[in-house]
């Protein structure tokens, strides 16, 4: 008996001294409050008073395409209409004037005003959403940070995304601000191109001149006066888009309507990952609160190495599903 507590004493110990390790080292993140879940529907093509509300009291207009949750309510005015789009089915039903509604596990829950029956829509919404909004959940963990002493207030260890596309239409790269005083060298096969800090906002945005359709070796490397104080390992890959092929995806985009979120699907699926996060950014601007449709830009902002932006996004995310 004595020996069996003593073993259950060690193992208990053992355990809070890895629990504490994790917590010094900052391996345990926020772990969400409910487990994941994907928009039931999406409202499109509103004319008119259109609104929707979390809780029923707080009610925001719909100005474009808007993603619905299972317990959102959506209402129309004397004059408004749209369209609701089924995930699960993919079918359409449209709004007449003076609908309220709430959004189910299932669909639309009508309580006044007239719905119509389901009918077949092209207007579908993006393929897989419930797998990417599952699949993007491991990037909204926040970590905290521990500082070591005597280590520098900022970082000259600025990456860029691994795996990145672009095309004449779409040329921008994107990285994290490094210290204040640090320049920037892109390095393009056998090309190089100086970037200044300048009047950066939250990250340095770069128009990389186009080179040929084809497949290159870039790094970014980070200088202080003279001296390049960063450098990475080895290079990531670029991949230039035919014109022929930036023309296809634009129609994919025009297709996408007013969807911020289809467009930044599209974009993604051929790797153009900072037009995308224009798109996020976009539809975040129309719906500043939609905090749950958070996930999918904070994997992006994590594909492009935005670090500091991505862990305040989560943060947001994290605060949101705790409440």
């Amino acid at each position: 008996m004595v020996k069996q507590f003593n073993e259950t004493v060690r193992g208990l110990s053992l355990k809070k001294m890895v629990l504490s390790a994790l917590l010094m080292f900052g391996f345990i993140g926020t772990v969400s409050a409910e487990g994941p879940r994907s928009p039931v529907g999406k409202l499109m093509d509103p004319n008119g008073t259109v609104e929707y509300s979390r809780d029923g009291e707080k009610w925001r207009p719909v100005t474009r395409a808007k993603y619905l949750f299972s317990g959102y309510h959506v209402r129309t005015g004397a004059d408004g209409s749209g369209n609701f789009i089924n995930q699960e089915s993919g079918l359409a039903q449209s709004l007449s004037a003076n609908v309220t509604a709430m959004v189910g596990d299932a669909g639309l829950n009508v309580s006044a005003g007239e719905v119509s029956d389901p009918f077949s829509s092209d207007a579908g919404l993006m393929d897989g959403l419930a797998n990417k909004f599952a699949s993007a959940q491991r990037y909204t963990t926040v970590r905290r940070a521990v500082k070591k002493p005597g280590e520098p207030e900022c970082e000259v260890k600025v990456r860029l995304a691994r795996k990145i596309t672009v095309s004449e239409g779409f040329a921008d790269l994107v990285w994290e601000k490094a210290c204040p005083d640090n320049t920037f060298v892109i390095v393009l096969g056998e090309q190089q191109f100086d970037v200044p800090t300048g009047d950066a906002g939250e990250h340095i945005r770069f128009q990389l001149p186009v080179p040929a359709a084809g497949e290159y070796d870039l790094r970014l490397d980070v200088k202080a006066g003279e001296e390049v104080v960063y450098t990475p390992r080895r290079p990531g890959k670029l991949k230039v888009l035919a014109a022929a092929e930036e023309v296809s995806i634009k129609a994919s985009l025009m297709a996408a309507g007013d969807d911020f979120f289809a467009q930044a699907d599209v974009l993604e699926q051929h790797g153009l990952l900072v037009p995308a996060m224009d798109a996020y950014r976009a539809y975040f601007e129309a719906y500043p609160d939609d905090i749950e449709m958070k996930p999918l830009f904070i994997a992006n902002l994590q594909a492009l190495q935005l670090m500091t932006e991505k862990t305040a996004e989560a943060q947001k995310y994290n605060d949101f599903i705790s409440e």
